[in-house]
């Protein structure tokens, strides 16, 4: 699915690295965080700023830095956020650069050019690329010519590329319909079989009629017979209130009046440029309803949103029909992801990943006389290794949710569950060995006591051959297993296993017994000479 990324200006950072140490920090804070919120296509910038790289770094140091640089992509594309959208952009853009210009992204000299194409200013020239580079590009229609005067503002550049885009893409179209055998231009009216011309679909709509067609829909002639671009949609959070976000939505405002927005948490299955019934639209999602503005030629729409990470679709509709533009996402007040709790003892270690914005975050876990809450920082919660739980020794539930910053205000996020692991119970056994001889074996006396009730446990005695005790009891012969074994608090429960006639040698047998049951336990053997047979 293609995403669309409006065009976005920002300063040029400077040095990341004198010492050659890449400031992830840095480059999420002053390259990835100007274009949150905003997705598809990247802008027409600066590749120096895009790679954090110095014209006057050596081969060695563009290497280690761009394994570096391309290593944060990958490990930050992963995740529902849109940061991680926006470095799944970058690693796309970085492949097609890659198969355009290959090894030059390893020659300083190669970066120097780019450094005085990109930084503007009276007298500086566009510099094209060596002639074997530009043979692999695709053919032009109307190409500009080599050499352009650049310009200082940046929102001049990012436009003029874009309407190249669109020239070529028309002239592109034009050549493909011009191939087009005649037959396929025209069909014949069945009342009066004279031919009559089929409205053609213009060269923005192509991909809507393709994936309508995918779709199994039949799209609305009248619809198709004049141009709708895909609607592309800018959206910034306001504030919060009462649980509930305030964003604003723009768009141009040509499509003020049919234009409609519907989110969800999930994208649409749709591609954008889509022509579907409204009907099969109105499904999907829920409808953002609001307040709508027009001012200036952009048209606003002023709504309130659940806390969470959703998903902005708008379409234009057309009576019964209804092109489906590109969505945007937008992160506002998202839950803490990873959630975990561990058993330490008595207490219980919980923890997770802070989403980002957040500083505090209040924790609700079951106790005896009932729910129990408290807040934690960041800071505390990164001294602490966690949030500690102490005697948490019953079962139960643990609920995290976190105040994170929303513009000017605070919202409080949806909270995540975890259920507490039980206390493991300790358990003792004693061995006790009957010098009585029956049918050639001897009997073995097991005693076990529990501090608190058990219930379905089952008792496995090992018989071990090796120099050290087993220490579990796949490591062994099992000389009997009980099954559904209860044991009362405090009190003695007494199992009898034989012991068969063993051959003599020079090192020990060892006997150990294993439980296991519903809830974990903790065994304590007795002492080690009455767990040695010689």
């Amino acid at each position: 699915m293609q995403l669309v990324l409006s065009t976005v200006s920002f300063n040029r950072i400077p040095a990341f690295a004198n010492s050659m140490a890449f400031d992830a920090e840095r480059y999420d804070r002053e390259v990835i965080k100007p274009l949150r919120g905003r997705h598809g296509r990247l802008p027409a910038g600066d590749l120096l700023l895009r790679y954090a790289v110095e014209p006057g770094w050596t081969a060695e140091q563009l290497a280690v830095h761009l394994k570096q640089l391309r290593q944060f992509w990958q490990d930050r594309a992963v995740g529902p956020d849109s940061r991680a959208g926006i470095c799944q952009l970058l690693i796309q853009a970085d492949e097609e650069l890659s198969r355009n210009v290959g090894d030059l992204m390893s020659d300083p000299g190669w970066w120097q050019e780019q450094a005085a194409t990109t930084q503007g200013g009276a007298g500086r020239t566009t510099r094209t690329r060596p002639p074997d580079l530009a043979r692999t590009e695709p053919a032009r229609h109307a190409e500009p010519p080599t050499e352009v005067p650049d310009v200082a503002s940046g929102w001049r550049t990012e436009a003029r590329d874009f309407i190249r885009a669109r020239l070529d893409e028309s002239s592109a179209a034009g050549a493909r319909e011009s191939t087009r055998p005649a037959a396929r231009r025209g069909r014949v009216a069945e009342s009066g079989g004279s031919a009559e011309a089929v409205p053609q679909v213009p060269g923005g709509m192509s991909d809507a009629v393709a994936a309508t067609r995918q779709a199994g829909q039949r799209p609305n002639p009248e619809t198709l017979a004049r141009p709708v671009q895909p609607a592309e949609l800018t959206i910034e959070a306001l504030g919060a209130r009462d649980g509930n976000c305030q964003v604003q939505v723009s768009w141009s405002a040509a499509d003020a009046e049919r234009l409609r927005i519907r989110w969800a948490e999930t994208p649409p299955p749709w591609a954008s440029g889509s022509v579907l019934p409204v009907a099969t639209l109105t499904a999907f999602g829920t409808e953002l309803a609001g307040t709508r503005q027009v001012h200036d030629g952009e048209a606003t729409l002023l709504a309130e949103v659940p806390v969470g990470y959703h998903l902005y679709v708008p379409y234009v509709v057309d009576r019964d029909q209804a092109v489906v533009g590109r969505f945007v996402a937008l992160g506002l007040a998202e839950p803490v992801r990873r959630l975990r709790a561990e058993r330490r003892g008595d207490d219980v270690i919980v923890t997770w990943v802070w989403p980002e914005g957040s500083r505090l975050a209040i924790v609700e876990w079951t106790a005896p006389g009932g729910v129990r809450q408290d807040q934690i920082t960041r800071a505390g919660y990164a001294g602490s290794n966690g949030f500690r739980i102490p005697a948490a020794l019953d079962p139960g539930m643990a609920r995290v949710s976190v105040l994170t910053a929303v513009a000017a205000d605070e919202a409080r996020s949806r909270g995540r569950e975890v259920e507490l692991p039980p206390r493991s119970i300790p358990v003792s056994y004693t061995l006790t060995r009957h010098r009585l001889w029956r049918f050639g074996r001897r009997d073995l006396a097991v005693r076990l006591r529990a501090e608190t009730d058990l219930a379905d446990l089952v008792v496995t005695v090992v018989l071990g051959t090796d120099l050290a005790m087993p220490p579990s009891a796949a490591h062994g012969t099992v000389l009997a297993e009980h099954e559904g074994v209860d044991l009362v608090a405090h009190q003695a429960r007494e199992l009898t296993i034989p012991v068969p006639v063993l051959p003599r040698r020079q090192d020990p047998y060892w006997i150990r017994c294993f439980l296991r049951g519903p809830v974990p336990t903790v065994v304590t053997g007795p002492p080690v000479e009455s767990m040695r047979l010689t």
